[in-house]
């Protein structure tokens, strides 16, 4: 079949070569072009019927390898008539494409066409009825489902390669890396077919590419982009049906890895965007419009993230084709595999770069735990009622039960063999919430959590946990050492649990202070007990308008040192420096024993910088009885005051 494969490639190559500057005259002619402006990243005036060429290369293409080996078409003898509908779906997607590159379509009329289109497909017989079961070998099957499924991922899919196509060559690009994924894949398992059509639709991109690519003569537009993605989610169905190993219907969602991450995205952070906090004065949306949001373009792509994060326009094309081509190597090792070990090894280090790449794009959104959005929840929910934090713990305590149990039985199954595992958990849970209650730990306020509130939860967990060891002891049969081993598993759990919870709101008004974008920043100078009060009431108010970049402190030991994570970048000898790299709004001056030289010096700098300096005071003064105190009293409360936060 090799003669047949590389003919599948050169013809549609040649052929696009040749008909993409004709198209190219042809879209400037009737003025199918793309204007600058708005989101748009190009300059200048671009023709946008490239899927024009890239369709004429492809079918006249196909044509004409059917004409040279007609054993390919032999594959399409024994179909059934209904497959012969599918040239005409293609055409159908190409040409609401094509018309809205002419003339936009509302978003409805394009989505419904396409849902039309998809059902045809679906009716032709391209259709998924089997994926891979997550939780255990070999497929499950999902007939019940398999129309609304196989018509989310054909218009999914053909919508996903519109989204990324906002740079040049970008979406063709990464079309032709996955072409040439579903080629291997396919030839390997013996869809011969398939595999001569993902060819000529890779050598019919590689073609368009010599002139799509940075700087672009002429864009795929719509009649490319939903044609390319049309022929991406139909192939990748096609490529696996072949495939012996449970596995290869993952092949489809990795092959195309990087379109569908960029669109899952996009959805989820327009959706968690309306639940930020700098949003929240906004007029209230219902769920019904912040999903409509969801759907609604901006210009945070990845590829526009990319762009912001300071990567040429050319550079960021190329390191995306570099994600493609991962994900699609990833895909092949999934083919490849037939055993849950090595799907889990593989699956495991691709989550892993995938996640580590997200996190490297630095959506606001996405990052829940620093964007102040779970801190409403706490304020609301958590901090203010009792009885709600009571029924979280009634979960840990149950959960705690539970794990406890089950790593005890994995260590040693007879230890627990005899036990009425729902009797006992009903003991457990009461006897822990109980001793919770007595021993006031839901009188603790977690809004203002110090070391004493940690030893007071502590001591707690040991009271139930005790208290658990002693109802265990009454009951018969319960091996001391099984029993022991329990109480041990459980405390550990449990406190785990309990103080999470609580510690969880420090831990993100921190993170939100942190890595906040607004407010203004502050150095603090006095890396000491002072500075440190400070620092603890910026970091525990959810409403702080200042941003800590970090200390000062004369002492050259804490110099390089970290305080609560934040740096020590030394004293006043290198505050000059600091001023240069930093954007600094005010200094807090914590330290009491400053030298006047020093001071004078900072004072200095931060004038030529217009940079406020604020000093904090703290002083203890005795009332005294009688007239003497209330005039005292009278004419403290009189005096002015600075207020820091």
């Amino acid at each position: 079949m090799s003669a047949e494969f590389i003919t599948s490639f050169i013809i549609p190559v040649i052929l696009s070569l040749i008909i993409t500057p004709w198209v190219v005259k042809f879209a400037l002619q009737i003025n199918a072009v793309d204007n600058p402006g708005g989101r748009k990243i190009h300059t200048s005036v671009t023709p946008r019927l490239g899927g024009l060429a890239v369709f004429s290369s492809a079918i006249v293409s196909v044509g004409l390898i059917f004409i040279i080996f007609p054993e390919l078409a032999s594959h399409l003898e024994a179909a059934d008539w209904q497959v012969y509908i599918i040239p005409f779906c293609f055409l159908g997607i190409f040409l609401l494409g094509f018309w809205d590159d002419l003339k936009p379509l509302k978003p409805g009329i394009k989505f419904g066409v396409q849902f039309i289109i998809a059902a045809a497909v679906y009716f032709a017989g391209f259709k998924i009825s089997n994926i891979t079961n997550p939780v255990g070998s070999g497929m499950l099957n999902v007939e019940m489902i398999d129309f609304p499924l196989t018509l989310l991922w054909i218009v999914g899919i053909t919508n996903a390669f519109n989204l990324i196509d906002g740079l040049d060559g970008l979406a063709s690009g990464v079309a032709t890396i996955a072409s040439i994924s579903i080629f291997t894949v396919s030839a390997l398992s013996g869809e011969f077919l398939i595999a001569a059509l993902a060819l000529v639709m890779a050598g019919a991109l590689v073609g368009f590419l010599r002139y799509n690519f940075s700087p672009a003569k002429i864009f795929l537009g719509d009649s490319g982009s939903l044609f390319i993605g049309f022929s991406m989610a139909l192939m990748s169905i096609q490529s696996t049906t072949k495939i012996s190993t449970g596995f290869a219907l993952l092949f489809p969602m990795l092959v195309l890895g990087f379109p569908i991450t960029d669109t899952l995205i996009s959805m989820l952070r327009r959706f968690l965007g309306g639940y930020m906090p700098e949003r929240s004065k906004e007029k209230s949306k219902s769920l019904a419009g912040k999903l409509h949001e969801m759907f609604t373009p901006d210009s945070s792509h990845i590829h526009h993230q990319l762009l912001s994060l300071g990567l040429t326009h050319r550079n960021t094309v190329l390191l995306l084709y570099f994600v493609s081509a991962f994900f699609a190597l990833g895909a092949f090792a999934i083919t490849q595999v037939d055993n849950i070990e090595m799907l889990l090894i593989i699956g495991l280090m691709l989550g892993f770069v995938l996640f580590h790449g997200i996190k490297k794009l630095r959506y606001r959104e996405i990052a829940i735990f620093n964007n102040g959005m779970m801190l409403p929840i706490y304020e609301r929910w958590i901090l203010n009622r009792a009885m709600f934090l009571g029924l979280i713990d009634l979960i840990f305590v149950a959960a705690s039960y539970m794990l406890s149990y089950k790593l005890l039985y994995s260590i040693n199954p007879s230890s627990v063999q005899f036990l009425n595992f729902e009797q006992v958990m009903i003991m457990v849970i009461s006897v822990q919430l109980f001793t919770f209650w007595i021993t006031g730990l839901y009188r603790e306020k977690i809004k203002q959590m110090g070391i004493g509130n940690v030893l007071k939860i502590t001591s707690s967990v040991v009271y139930a946990v005790f208290g658990t060891a002693c109802a265990l002891l009454v009951m018969d049969g319960f091996p001391f050492i099984s029993a022991l081993q329990f109480l041990v598993l459980d405390f550990y759990l449990l406190l785990t649990f309990t103080l999470g919870i609580r510690i969880a709101y420090q831990a993100l008004s921190y993170w939100f202070n942190r890595y906040k974008k607004t407010g203004e920043n502050v150095l603090i100078y006095g890396a000491n007990e002072n500075g440190t009060m400070i620092l603890h009431k910026i970091n525990n108010s959810s409403n702080s308008k200042f941003k800590v970049l970090g200390f000062l402190d004369d002492d050259c030991d804490m110099e390089g040192k970290l305080i609560y994570g934040y740096p020590v970048l030394g004293g006043y000898w290198k505050l000059s420096k600091t001023l240069r790299n930093m954007e600094v709004d005010c200094i807090f001056i914590c330290d009491e024993d400053i030298k006047a030289e020093n001071f004078n010096r900072m004072k200095k700098l931060a004038e030529a910088k217009g940079i406020t300096i604020k000093r904090l005071h703290i002083r203890l003064k005795s009332i005294l009885n009688g007239t003497e105190a209330k005039n005292k009293i009278s004419k403290h409360l009189n005096e002015p005051t600075i207020s820091y936060f």
